[in-house]
């Protein structure tokens, strides 16, 4: 779904029809924030990205986006053919010196300028990474929700409105229910048929009759 057809459904869950950004700040940080819920809670497959890290030292800091919960899918110097790529292995800080192999890593944290790091013995090159990222906040109505299944997102930003003025705790269970099971659903089709990029939904493609 993109943010105009999120909005609309989880407007249209709470039983009401404004929609717009103006008039439902609160509904738009619900949605973002439920988005950033759903990619913590598995590493899905789509919500990997890749980045290429220059080594400085032997370090580099970490795209501002990674998100250090489910650390690092894949890091390696790519060669020539696939076959030439050198992989790299994360190790435990604590382990760094028993490594004569250069192509191992260990992450820390830079307390000063706030990012994650990657250290490695190899001192310098172009480092590949793939890495779960964290997404950017939807804003223009054509902005895409990276969740492949936009029912989870309402449902979810739904049951959070819930909270905060009507207190109608069957509703609310109701929706994280749904969210949750449809969330549940998404990992288990990632691990047994690999990245679904777009789920349709009887209710998202119609909504434009209820305008």
């Amino acid at each position: 779904m993109d943010y105009l057809t999120l909005r609309k459904r989880t407007t249209y869950l709470r039983g009401e029809t404004d929609y717009s950004v103006a008039n439902n700040l609160v509904i738009c940080d619900h949605i973002n924030n439920e988005i950033k819920e759903i990619c913590n809670q598995f590493p899905f497959s789509w919500n990997l990205t890749s980045a290429t890290l220059a080594l400085s030292a032997g370090t580099a800091d970490l795209p501002t986006n990674y998100n250090p919960k489910f650390r690092i899918y894949d890091a390696r110097i790519v060669g020539a053919n696939t076959a030439d790529d050198v992989r790299f292995s994360e190790i435990p800080i604590e382990d760094r010196d028993n490594f004569q192999n250069t192509s191992v890593y260990w992450i820390t944290y830079n307390t000063t300028t706030s990012k994650y790091v990657f250290n490695t013995p190899t001192q310098t090159g172009s480092i590949v990474i793939f890495y779960y990222f964290i997404p950017t906040d939807l804003s223009a109505d054509g902005d895409v929700c990276i969740v492949p299944d936009g029912e989870a997102v309402a449902y979810g930003a739904s049951s959070k409105m819930y909270i905060g003025d009507e207190r109608n705790v069957p509703l609310k269970q109701d929706y994280e229910q749904e969210s949750q099971k449809r969330i549940q659903s998404l990992w288990n089709a990632d691990n047994m048929f690999g990245p679904v990029y777009a789920e349709r939904s009887i209710a998202g493609d119609n909504l434009g009759q209820n305008d």
